[in-house]
């Protein structure tokens, strides 16, 4: 994280002062730097905050001044009022405190930070959401959240888990809050409403009057666990109420610690994003951008690198919407380009990053805009492979090369490109025959579509080299960037 390496330095240098005179006004003077520190690092995800706190941490080599460190960092992402800063307060505790690298203040402060650990590192944002069995007012068991199975993939949901008591004030307040934002915005969600008391009759008179949601698109499915069985104190850190989850069709926790105007925000924006438009004017040009750093020849491996990248910065993070953002972005970019590399990549891409993958590409807007685009150009490309046998056929001097092995350019008039392809060839004297398809479907239709159903035709020119008796040793070649390759290596 380089942007912050002056920063780190400057704190170093404030610790190595320090620690010759601990005094108040030295103190003082680091704490204020720290909180410089922090609203630097405030819009960074937990993980550039956990590198970066571990990296200061160790910096300092007096064990008073990395105590002074380490307590006031533990404080501030303990309270911090942003969504998956106690991520942060959890690494803390887990890596510095419990070992016994850095002491805490007192044994009290020790324990409570190791019961905070406890109660919450299970369902932190970008974690998959635990699962436990409650029960409906009926005494069926219902398993919360509710992850999409192949047969509710056509219909993808939120979840929102609502834990909440009758006589918590706070919840007499949140619900009725909570109830008219979903009866107003009608969100695609199922609410499970959580009861974590155990009377009967006040949860029965607080589902009739107080949660009654009208909306169509939302279902409430009311839920209790009489026994304690389920253990969901623990495993979603419900020490008090109310406590709201945020979790997406996939069953990974987006939001945590809700109340109802974040959720509205955060739910609005991902419904937006549902909503995203693939392949804009901005997305290739940054894709054009990063794709130049490869030079003239882009290779299949280049086009899985830049897929990887794109995937560490956002799945590997847990942010599942803007993988498929990016991804998706890519996949259209790659459906315009020309040329091996990025025909031989789109279909590795195709099979590595969408097509086994249908616990991400799992809604309805992924399955027409992604999924069935991603499965038409695998199609195509999955016409006439390397290795393949090109067939036999009426058209003058095809058999010919074929035999001898050569070039095959199936272009069509007009086209600028089909043109600059042909003068390649000429320029480079090569074995080559030129097929007009135009011409063809009129002289030929039947042939025409033979030809169609086992080449890859749907953008022309397309150009394919063969060896001896019809064996595909390339396709998707262009002539005219080979040769600009090969000038500019002169």
């Amino acid at each position: 994280m380089r942007r912050f390496l002056i920063i780190i330095l400057v704190l170093a240098l404030s610790v190595l002062d320090v620690a010759a005179q601990v005094d108040s006004t030295r103190l003082a003077e680091l704490d204020s730097r720290l909180e410089m520190y922090f609203s630097a690092l405030e819009a960074e995800p937990a993980e550039v905050k956990i590198e970066e706190c571990d990296a200061l941490i160790g910096s300092a080599t007096d064990s008073l001044l990395r105590q002074r460190i380490a307590l006031k960092m533990y404080s501030h992402y303990f309270n911090s009022p942003l969504m998956g800063d106690e991520t942060v307060a959890i690494h803390l505790t887990d890596k510095w405190f419990s070992p016994g690298k850095i002491r805490m203040a007192n044994e009290t402060d020790l324990l409570e930070a190791k019961l905070f650990a406890m109660f919450n590192r299970q369902s932190l944002i970008g974690m998959a959401a635990p699962e436990v069995t409650l029960y409906d007012p009926s005494g069926s068991p219902v398993t919360i959240p509710v992850i999409l199975s192949e047969a509710k993939d056509l219909n993808p949901r939120f979840s929102i888990l609502y834990f909440y008591d009758t006589d918590c004030a706070k919840c007499k307040i949140e619900s009725p809050m909570l109830r008219s934002l979903l009866d107003d915005k009608d969100y695609p969600v199922d609410v499970f409403a959580v009861y974590v008391g155990r009377e009967e009759d006040k949860w029965s008179f607080w589902r009739e009057s107080t949660f009654r949601v009208k909306a169509p698109s939302t279902n409430v499915i009311h839920l209790w666990d009489p026994d304690d069985s389920s253990d969901f104190q623990m495993r979603y850190g419900v020490t008090s109420t109310p406590k709201m989850f945020l979790v997406d069709p996939s069953g990974v926790i987006i939001g945590r610690n809700l109340d109802t105007d974040s959720l509205e925000k955060l739910m609005d924006a991902r419904l937006a994003a549902l909503r995203y438009d693939y392949g804009g004017e901005e997305a290739f040009a940054l894709l054009d951008k990063l794709f130049s750093t490869y030079g003239v020849k882009v290779s299949p491996e280049d086009v899985m690198e830049v897929a990887s990248m794109l995937e560490s910065r956002t799945l590997a993070r847990g942010d599942t919407v803007s993988f498929k953002h990016l991804e998706g972005d890519l996949l259209y970019y790659l459906a315009a380009k020309r040329g091996e590399g990025y025909k031989e990549g789109t279909s590795l891409f195709i099979k590595d990053y969408i097509l086994s993958r249908p616990q991400v590409w799992r809604t309805p807007e992924d399955s027409l805009r992604v999924v069935g685009m991603a499965s038409m150009l695998e199609s195509m490309i999955s016409k006439a492979p390397v290795g393949s046998v090109i067939p036999k056929t009426s058209i003058k001097g095809w058999n010919k090369l074929r035999r001898k092995g050569g070039f095959f350019l199936f272009t069509t008039p007009g086209c600028p490109v089909c043109a600059t392809e042909t003068a390649a060839a000429e320029y480079m004297r090569l074995a080559y025959l030129k097929v007009d398809m135009t011409a063809l479907e009129r002289e030929s239709p039947e042939l025409a579509r033979e030809l169609l159903d086992f080449f890859d035709l749907s953008s022309l020119p397309h150009i394919i080299q063969t060896g001896r008796r019809g064996v595909i040793k390339r396709r998707y070649l262009s002539l005219s960037e080979h040769l600009l390759f090969l000038r500019e290596k002169e």
